[in-house]
């Protein structure tokens, strides 16, 4: 056999690898799919460094949920009950927010900022996010699904890669998205870069975390050998996990 027969069985025991994957793709709503995505990009494209990490980010999603989903203030108590996260941390977070002015903090309760308020907006109105303002004291209302999954797919648990920069999540969306559309047709390194809006230094960065905790699952290009091409490990964890979050097999977020 040579060496391109065997490259060709590679890859296409590899691709047969993430089948089980998306074997019942059927239950995933690619419209609400791609609502999510479009949003969880536009919420964090803003991001152009590798400090805020997935714990930071999942602090403020919850933040974010309370107080634009079900247009509740936000008190340190209930943080610090509804975040899986060191308390310290949490409090920390908080601080960093209000001396950012990106919320005050009124009687003990926490709200929006008003620039927040209006990035907020800004956000929807580029990710064509459902939202509407009202006249309550939170006066914008974004789209409590889009706001709970958000939620859900950002909670990393105790995996290693929650230390690891936020913008990862553009990443796993980028390939989940080419899995559920064109499942045979793996994303290219310089494509990922492009879909997930994602500097290459950067990127690369991001790959070489997700690998070493074996998150993605990398291997040559079939006519190319110059270009790598990405997957998602089937039996990562974290897969599974998103993949229930897609299908809605996995709780709502905390009210």
């Amino acid at each position: 056999m040579n060496l391109k027969s065997q490259h060709n069985k590679s890859c296409t025991a590899q691709e047969d690898s993430i089948q089980p994957l998306v074997e019942r793709d059927h239950k995933i709503s690619l419209p609400v799919f791609h609502g999510l995505q479009r949003f969880l990009t536009e919420l964090n494209v803003a991001q152009t460094t590798n400090r805020q990490s997935y714990r930071a980010a999942h602090i403020k999603n919850r933040l974010l949920e309370q107080w634009f989903g079900w247009n509740n203030p936000v008190t340190r108590e209930f943080l610090n009950n509804s975040v899986t996260e060191d308390p310290a941390y949490i409090q920390r977070s908080i601080n960093r927010y209000l001396d950012n002015g990106r919320c005050t903090e009124i009687d003990g309760y926490l709200y929006p900022s008003e620039s927040l308020t209006e990035d907020m907006a800004d956000i929807c109105m580029r990710a064509r996010t459902p939202h509407e303002w009202g006249k309550s004291l939170i006066k914008l209302s974004v789209s409590r699904q889009i706001l709970g999954l958000t939620c859900l797919i950002c909670e990393r648990g105790d995996d290693p890669l929650r230390e690891v920069s936020g913008q990862l999540i553009r990443v796993e969306l980028s390939i989940w998205e080419q899995l559920l559309s064109q499942r045979n047709l793996h994303l290219s390194s310089s494509e990922l870069a492009n879909r997930s809006r994602i500097q290459k230094s950067t990127l690369t960065t991001l790959l070489d975390a997700a690998m070493k905790h074996k998150l993605f699952i990398s291997f040559i290009d079939v006519e190319d050998e110059r270009i790598t091409r990405w997957a998602l490990n089937p039996r990562h964890s974290r897969n599974k996990y998103v993949k229930s979050v897609l299908e809605g097999t996995v709780g709502t977020s905390v009210r």
